[in-house]
Parts: C-alpha cells; structure tokens; sequence
C-alpha cells in the first residue's frame, strides 16, 4: 500500500517551530570563508541568502533570489564596489536592500531582504528575528567578554587553532543550549572523574553564564598551581562563549544555526593559547584533543527529543528551569510573519 502523502500549493511559505525561530545572533560561517569582493551562498532559518564582502572589506547578507527573475546571486553574481550584481541580467542591489542598477532599463523600486551580520574573532554573526526588529544586542568580543583573573600568553586566531562544522544535523538549538546548566553530563559523557561543582550563576537579559570548578587534571610543566574552571556564557539561544582556565585555557565558541524547520548546523571554534617554545605537531596534538570533546555531545543530541517538562533531580531543577524560562523569550509567537 502507498504511503499517505500530502500536496501543498507552491506559492506556501516555509513553516519554522517557535524553537527553531529564536530571535538572536547565530553563526554562519568564519570571516576567511569571504573573501574580498567574493560572493557566497548561505542557507539558513529555511532561506538562501548570499554573503558577499565589497571592495572596502564591509560584509553584507542579501536574500539570494534577484527580485527581477530570481536567478540566485550566489551562483555566478559578482561584486561591484559594496554592491552585488546578478549574473541573468546585471541588476545590481545595494548592500542596504535597494536596486542600484538596471542596464536596459529604470531602476526598480523592489527591494531585497537585508540580514545584519557582523565578525567577532574571526567569527560571521547572522541576526535572525521573524519580528525584523534590528540587533537587540552587540556580540561581544569573546576575550573581553570571558576575561578572568589567568594571565596567558595570548592565544592563536581560529584559523590556526581550529574550526569545525557538523551537519546538518536534526538538532535544535535549545538542546544545545542546556549543557550550561548541565553539570552531571560531564561525567558520563566527557569522561570527568567528577562532576562538576557550580560556582556562580549570572542571568541578564541576553546572556546566561554558569562558572563551575572542575576537578584538576594536574600542573603542566612551569605552570602556576591554580584551580580548573569553566565559564559557560549562552548568548541567546544559538551561541555559546566557552573559557577553560587553569592547566590549560582555552577559549571557544559553539554554535548551531538552524537550516530549515528540522536541521541545524552546529559550528565549533577552538582558541588554543600560545606556549612558549611548543611544536607544531605538540599544538596539532592539543588542538585534536580539545576538538575531541563537543563530537561527544553531538551524538547524543542528533538523536535526542526535546522532553516537556522534563523529569529532573532536585538538586538541578532549579538551574534547568531558570534556563527553559529564558530561553523561552527569544522565540516568538507562532503566526505568520513577513510581507503578504
């Protein structure tokens, strides 16, 4: 017997969960995947967008049909000064949404969708809101914003220490977003001899940071004693800004960006801090073992559900519904948004 199927018209827009819809900054990809004046094809919250970097260096997010004929700017279009031209018939748009340019003819009034982005260390933010308000806040540059008390040698930029991508996955953000407050994972799924203890919590508006103190791992040669901590801080429900301190300090970021209504790509950025005297093949070595770690939370999540409300310890209900409740306020309200 054939399966039950559906026909839906054509001319329906994509439908996104709510959880799949937060609003927020989202990564899409690291700043030497956009070269000068190059244009590259995204997909992202069940869109084609293009990036492309102008002849001044200034990043810019167009939806990626021209609104002519829709032939995609990401497939042969090319940049002139801060603009992208398509490749069908020359219609030029503006890093602002606008038509510049039409060469057999007048300029349109039809503008094209405009999505803000922004590089942090080396990193390309998305700002996604179905509500198309503008940024409600600034990504933060990571170092500045997980300073501690550690002194280091400074750290290698992304390129050299690391970035991984996986996927798409079926994973949503908010399982994601639930390691900050899970401190019993790191044992069974990381290995840790102990679990971790929770040092502090901070909540504000678009950030939530847990610090939790690890069990040491030992001194590495001509280091200072100093306790091993983690500094957990989710940016909205897509980023989340990692600091390891004590033997080693290494800073990263994680993130999954969802695709469409299922799948999300999940990226991980590694900063490996500088060691006088090391080898290129001992910085190979620490960078693999560092990377190592977030595949282990990838298997799980691919295939885990979403479980609501959840059957939770005493001792971390508190922390796990102060999260949920958080998280909740980025996404929005289902209905139908955009132009009709």
């Amino acid at each position: 017997m054939r399966r039950p199927f559906s026909i839906a018209d054509a001319s329906e827009p994509s439908v996104l969960p709510s959880w799949m819809a937060a609003a927020g900054w989202y990564v899409i990809g690291w700043s030497g995947d956009v070269a000068r004046e190059a244009v590259v094809s995204v997909t992202a919250f069940g869109q084609d967008l293009v990036l492309y970097r102008g002849t001044s260096g200034d990043l810019h997010c167009l939806d990626a049909h021209c609104q002519h004929l829709g032939a995609h700017l990401g497939h042969g279009g090319r940049v002139a000064e801060d603009c992208v031209v398509c490749p069908f018939h020359g219609w030029t748009w503006g890093p602002d949404g606008q038509n510049i340019a039409v060469p057999q003819g007048r300029t349109s009034k039809r503008r094209t969708g405009v999505w803000p982005v922004c590089e942090r260390n080396g990193i390309i933010y998305l700002w996604h809101d179905v509500e198309d308000r503008p940024p409600q806040w600034e990504m933060p540059d990571l170092f500045d914003d997980l300073r501690d008390e550690y002194p280091t040698n400074g750290f290698w930029d992304a390129h050299t220490s690391g970035c991984h991508q996986y996927g798409p996955l079926t994973i949503q953000p908010r399982m994601a977003a639930e390691n900050v407050v899970d401190l019993t994972h790191f044992r069974h799924v990381h290995g840790t001899r102990e679990i971790p203890t929770l040092v502090s919590y901070e909540i504000e508006d678009f950030s939530f940071m847990t610090k939790l103190r690890v069990a040491s791992r030992g001194r590495r040669s001509g280091a200072k004693e100093r306790e091993d901590t983690v500094t957990l801080k989710q940016w909205g429900v897509g980023c989340t800004y990692t600091r390891f301190s004590g033997r080693d300090n290494v800073h990263s970021i994680f993130s999954v960006t969802p695709v469409d209504a299922h799948r999300s790509i999940l990226r991980q950025t590694i900063f490996l801090e500088r060691l006088d005297g090391e080898t290129d093949e001992a910085r190979l070595a620490r960078m693999n073992a560092v990377a190592s770690v977030y595949p282990e939370d990838v298997r799980i999540w691919q295939h885990q559900r979403f479980v609501e409300p959840p059957s939770l310890q005493t001792d971390e209900a508190a922390l796990f519904r102060a999260l949920r409740s958080w998280l909740r306020a980025f996404e929005p309200k289902p209905g139908d948004y955009g132009a009709a």
